[in-house]
């Protein structure tokens, strides 16, 4: 199973996904899964109620899309989603997804839980996950090729911004950040800080 997961998650980092659980209130949120070394992880909040949910039902749906609009429509509680019967949580219909067991094994807030694929469902084109710190690359050197031309106050709001993006790709992409390594020292070069 974890291999197939490649698919999903091509590299380390942190990718967006849309997460489906039951324990008190069926509920699709997204959520960052931490993927590392074929490891996979949450990070979740104690005041959420996808962390309460997990409390008292461990499995997960976990749901794998571009598309935006699912992610905007579930922060507006405006999502229709069904029950999953095998697995009782809420399903996103005709999207990919991956039912897992979340287990936690921190204590701290926010808690690491543990994620464990159990099954997976394909109902659409096979997509990667939304990695953020890959997509802001993009960005990224779009506002690098502004260095040279800009000045003054524009020049000091694009070093934030660059300061910024490069943090979220450092934190999210790891291959990614290594890649843009000979661009952040070319930055640097010219006097400004990153990092």
């Amino acid at each position: 199973m974890k291999k197939f997961l490649k698919m999903f998650f091509p590299h380390d980092g942190i990718y967006e996904v849309l997460v489906g659980t039951s324990g008190i209130k069926p509920i699709i949120k997204p959520l960052g899964i931490i993927v590392e070394a074929n490891e996979l992880r949450f990070k979740i909040y104690k005041s959420t109620l996808t962390y309460s949910n997990l409390e008292k039902n461990r499995i997960c749906s976990i749901h794998v899309t571009l598309d935006i609009n699912f992610f905007i429509l579930s922060m507006l509680d405006k999502l229709n989603f069904n029950m999953d019967s095998e697995y009782n949580v809420p399903i996103l219909n005709n999207l990919n997804i991956i039912y897992a067991e979340c287990s936690k094994v921190s204590n701290a807030d926010p808690s690491i839980f543990s994620v464990n694929p159990l099954d997976l469902e394909i109902n659409s084109n096979l997509t990667r996950a939304y990695n953020r710190g890959d997509y802001i690359s993009v960005d990224f050197l779009v506002n690098y090729t502004r260095l040279d031309i800009y000045k003054g106050e524009e020049l000091e709001k694009l070093i934030r911004i660059l300061g910024y993006e490069f943090g979220v790709i450092k934190r999210t992409s790891p291959q990614t950040y290594n890649l843009l390594g000979e661009i952040a020292n070319k930055i640097r070069s010219k006097g400004f800080k990153l990092d």
